[in-house]
């Protein structure tokens, strides 16, 4: 019986690695130009937790203006103009930010995240890339992690296996 509960406690150790690689999820979405900017880039969603690190890269920045960016409720032919997250600032091609929103929530609805040619002319979008679940499965980008129900279904077979190994060695004796 004691071997039993060292394979269990190995068992349990792998689900209880595994588990944190099933957290982790990254989202790369495309950048298109608008209004002839000659801006395009991309914008990578992972996933922290209940939030969201959303890191976006353009080209051909306007050297040192601010380029206020922001996810925002619809898609980029039909927008919201009430950006629903503020993200910051793309300054030289590039911003960070980390959102107060899970990434699954923000591929379950029906968001965009635009990015504007300045301040000053907040009304002119120079990007726009749509976040869309369908893309989740395509992007290849960073870590995607094992689903709970893989690493379920495989430690249970792992055990099922062990199990019957075990009692294959007894009848063997």
């Amino acid at each position: 019986m004691r071997w039993f509960v060292r394979v269990l406690v190995i068992v349990v150790g792998f689900v209880a690695l595994a588990v944190p690689a099933a957290a982790q999820e990254s989202v790369t979405i495309q950048l298109r130009e608008q209004n002839g900017s000659g801006q395009s880039g991309t914008a990578v969603l992972a996933a922290e937790g209940n939030q969201t690190r959303v890191v976006v890269t353009l080209s051909n920045p306007p050297a040192g203006v601010a380029q206020p960016s922001h996810i925002h409720e619809g898609t980029c032919a039909n927008l919201n103009p009430k950006p629903k997250y503020p993200l910051q600032s793309v300054m030289n091609g590039r911003s960070e930010t980390v959102v107060d929103v899970p990434l699954s929530q923000l591929l379950a609805g029906q968001f965009a995240i635009n990015v504007h040619k300045s301040q000053q002319e907040i009304s002119t979008y120079v990007a726009c890339g749509e976040i869309r679940s369908q893309l989740a499965p395509a992007t290849g980008a960073g870590p995607r992690g094992v689903s709970l129900w893989a690493v379920a279904v495989t430690a249970i077979v792992g055990l099922l296996l062990v199990i019957g190994g075990a009692g294959l060695r007894r009848a063997w004796r």
